[in-house]
């Protein structure tokens, strides 16, 4: 055919259908501008023509079956999905349809949905053509290394404040991740993943105190006595104490996928947390020192004065702390629409979160993807709004990436139906990251993760005033880069 008459056909269909779009369509037109499109591989007609259709109500198996394979042609798989569930609808055993539906599932990571249909499929023909999934799916180990620019204080001088005598602070240093996980499927409908995670932190409890000292000056030697004269100074002390969290972490997550494009996923996270806990305790005792020496009876006389005592205590802690999640999803389309919620007790506190999440696929596969995210935080009298924002993309056959963005005080909230916990004592003022997937092969993926953090440590000090002393706290920000590299292998 020559390009002349290939851009008059064009031309044609593109004037005949506007003639339809404008006028009121019947099964009959339907039926046959899409069977002669799909004939031709004119895949964006043939959707052309059944968007149109369907918003005149006209509705039948041959219609969604044209489009839905249309759009697997075109690689956009999620709409593909919709149409061809919806073929299904009319006719259930038709193994063509069954076959591109069961890809398209594949195609947009949805082994779960996927496997549902491969039941249905009869023993002999399942076998044959598809490769039937074994007990354990997935097999992820990952590690990492974060540097803290919070290891000392900026000014160890102004760590207790101008007029202060005592201040503390307590810093995160540098910090080792691992991280272990299986994918398990149990049946048709339900698979679990289960996750240890292991953190150790370097921290340092760093501790000033002033207090008024006596100082020895000199010794005037008279004929019947030796007197000792001294002088009052005010004197600082710098302490450190270094100390390390380790938090060992276990996590158990069931995906129970319904029909409709349901899934409801409850979760668990346990937490036990490990370190040697440093208290600082202060008393007043009384203080002798040389007054005199009188040489008639060759006696030391004394005197007494009050002085500030600090002690340090250390105590090995141990405590678990748990989160209770409960996600569930419904696909529509193009979108995943998620409700979240959690309960928690963390470091001493009771926390509720409530979410709703958006995922959307623009090119109706996986090359571009996003998700946004607003949760609800409540711990006590505190309230926060959290606020997330994730974008994918396929950068080349072999390479995915994706950057996310976390805004808000994350600290003693979880994220990804509690899997991740931000238990420390920090304040996050948010979070950036950036993570790197190269496909080596159809059952090994590497990854490279970046995060970075904006957190601010907590300061305390006593404060001189008019009524007495007054404990102060101040907060200073500080960063954290972290380096993650993992390894999934999918059985």
């Amino acid at each position: 055919m020559t390009i002349k008459n290939t851009l008059f056909i064009f031309l044609f269909w593109l004037m005949t259908f506007s003639a339809y779009a404008t006028a009121r369509l019947d099964y009959q037109t339907v039926d046959m501008l899409t069977y002669r499109c799909y004939s031709e591989q004119k895949w964006d007609s043939v959707i052309l023509v059944g968007k149109q259709a369907l918003k005149q109500d006209i509705d039948y198996y041959y219609l969604r079956v044209r489009m839905g394979i249309s759009y697997y042609q075109i690689k956009e798989y999620f709409p593909a999905v919709t149409h061809l569930k919806k073929a299904r609808e009319f006719n259930s055993g038709d193994s063509y349809v069954t076959n591109y539906l069961y890809w398209a599932y594949k195609l947009t990571n949805r082994a779960d949905e996927a496997e549902l249909i491969r039941a249905t499929i009869p023993p002999a023909e399942r076998d044959t053509l598809y490769e039937k999934p074994g007990f354990l799916q997935q097999v992820h180990v990952e590690s990492g290394y974060t540097l803290s620019s919070d290891r000392a204080p900026e000014n160890l001088s102004t760590l207790m404040g101008a007029d202060s005598i005592y201040g503390e602070q307590d810093l995160y240093g540098n910090n080792f991740y691992g991280n272990f996980g299986l994918n398990i499927r149990a049946s048709n409908r339900l698979s679990f993943s289960l996750i240890y995670n292991y953190l150790n932190f370097a921290k340092t409890k760093y501790v000033q105190y002033g207090r008024v000292e006596t100082q020895f000056d000199s010794i005037s030697y008279q004929e019947f006595s030796n007197d000792y004269f001294y002088s009052l100074h005010f004197k600082v002390h710098d302490t450190a104490v270094k100390y390390n969290v380790k938090q060992n972490e276990a996590y158990l997550g069931a995906t129970i996928t319904l029909p409709w494009g349901i899934k409801v996923m409850p979760a668990v996270h346990w937490i036990n947390v490990k370190y040697t806990m440093t208290n600082v305790n202060s008393r007043t005792d009384s203080i002798s020192d040389t007054a005199y020496y009188l040489k008639a009876d060759s006696t030391y006389y004394m005197f007494k004065y009050p002085s500030l005592v600090y002690s340090f205590i250390q105590k090995d802690t141990s405590f678990n702390n748990f989160v209770a999640a409960l996600s569930i999803t419904k696909d529509i389309g193009r979108f995943i629409i998620g409700l979240s919620g959690s309960w928690s007790n963390l470091n001493g506190y009771t926390q509720t979160e409530a979410g709703l999440s958006l995922t959307y696929f623009p090119l109706g596969n996986l090359n571009f993807y996003g998700t946004t995210e607003v949760t609800g935080f409540f711990q006590q009298r505190s309230k926060r709004v959290l606020f997330s924002q994730i974008l994918g993309a396929k950068l080349t056959p072999w390479l995915w990436g994706e950057a996310n963005f976390y805004y808000g005080d994350y600290t003693n909230a979880n994220i990804f139906n509690g899997a991740i916990v931000y238990n420390n004592s920090d304040k996050i003022d948010y979070r950036a990251g950036v993570n790197l997937v190269f496909v080596l092969s159809k059952h090994i993926q590497l990854s490279l993760i970046y995060q970075y953090f904006r957190k601010e440590s907590q300061q305390t000090y006593m404060k001189i005033g008019a009524n007495g002393s007054k404990q102060q706290i101040q907060y200073n920000p500080y960063n954290t880069n972290s380096i993650i590299g993992g390894i999934t292998w999918k059985l």
